[in-house]
């Protein structure tokens, strides 16, 4: 009998070990899962790019969140009143998709301005305008299908040289960067480096760059940085014979300098293919730098034709923001330390809740 009663003692207890040793389990595991996951320094690059469809939701919460039919009608206003057709035509398509639309009266509006700057010698009096000085087109539309064309053309690169060229003839200080900008778009066309990434395609970044410090849309940190990517050493009284075929193109520019300049015109390249070559330009007072250009060129991925339009309504930080999200490991370590914290906090209840119970059971009269 003593000896079934020392047996039930030692099964009971066990049990209870067993027991406790279930419950903390759960902990257990969260815990060494938690000293896995910092281990792997969730937290040294908790933010991750965010790919393309990622980043166009981000951009479509943001810009809803902040295009509202008051803004709208706010920022048509000022544009009826403004005279300007561009930035409606940027906003209208943008707000569209939000199922935001003007008032009868703000569209009334618009479609008289509209009727205002159309008409035959109105529009032939614009483009020739355009055409004699890009710095004097009157509107994005007519810079996009007069003035630029002739600048894409290797004859808007040829006519910076010759101004090079005709300056260092007569003695005149030379453009150095606008000559690095017309070699760069010269060389991205007729495809005469042979080293430093350039390709067709810088062609008409190079060129958004030069007609943007022309119609001054770059921004001082951005000239600041083109002024040393655009060293290319180059030598301006050979850049005639070069010109005429008379002389090799390593004889007149580093040619490996290129590279670097060639990188961030095809970023704005890129930003051309997604939007267009004249709201390229305007885009460019958003970039600082190649990092800023190549952010461009992410949002411009996700956001399209509609590019110009969110990067006015969100401004450039929050509109770069929505290229980043958390990564998937920072989440994780967060979850699995909340857990974990969770889990001891209902252990360490658990325990002084029995304890409690056991101690009021004893004091209550027969306990």
């Amino acid at each position: 009998m003593r000896g079934e009663t020392g047996h039930h003692r030692k099964t009971g207890r066990r049990w209870r070990i067993a027991r406790r040793l279930l419950l903390a389990l759960p902990l257990a595991v969260s815990l060494a899962l938690s000293l896995w996951a910092l281990s792997q320094s969730p937290f040294a690059r908790p933010l991750v790019a965010a790919t393309t469809a990622e980043a166009a939701r981000a951009l479509d919460r943001a810009v809803a969140r902040r295009l509202t039919p008051a803004r709208l009608e706010r920022e048509m206003s000022a544009a009826v009143e403004a005279e300007d057709l561009d930035r409606i035509d940027m906003l209208l398509p943008l707000a569209a998709r939000h199922r935001i639309t003007p008032s009868p009266t703000m569209t009334a509006r618009i479609a008289a301005l509209r009727d205002a700057q159309s008409g035959l010698w109105t529009t032939a009096a614009a483009c020739a305008r355009c055409i004699a000085d890009i710095r004097d087109c009157p509107s994005l539309a007519y810079l996009g299908s007069c003035g630029l064309p002739v600048e894409l053309t290797p004859v808007g690169d040829l006519n910076a040289l010759r101004r090079a060229g005709t300056a260092a003839w007569t003695g005149q200080e030379v453009d150095r960067l606008d000559v690095g900008l017309a070699i760069a778009g010269l060389g991205g066309t007729v495809a005469i480096v042979a080293s430093g990434g350039s390709s067709a395609t810088v062609k008409v970044g190079a060129t958004a760059l030069r007609v943007g410090r022309r119609l001054g849309t770059l921004t001082p940190e951005l000239l600041r940085v083109l002024g040393r990517l655009a060293d290319l050493d180059v030598k301006p009284g050979r850049i005639w014979p070069w010109i005429w075929g008379r002389m090799p193109a390593s004889a007149v520019y580093d040619t490996a300098r290129l590279g670097r300049l060639g990188d961030m015109a095809g970023d704005m390249s890129r930003v051309a293919a997604n939007t267009s070559p004249a709201e390229t330009l305007l885009l460019l007072r958003h970039v600082d730098g190649p990092r800023d250009a190549a952010r461009l060129a992410r949002v411009s991925d996700a956001a399209g034709p509609e590019t110009r339009a969110t990067m006015e309504v969100l401004g450039k930080r929050r509109a770069f923001r929505a290229l980043v999200r958390v990564s998937d490991l920072a989440l994780g370590a967060v979850a699995l330390l909340y857990a974990t914290l969770l889990q001891a906090a209902l252990m360490v209840a658990s325990w002084i809740g029995g304890r409690a119970a056991r101690t009021l059971l004893r004091a209550l009269p027969g306990g």
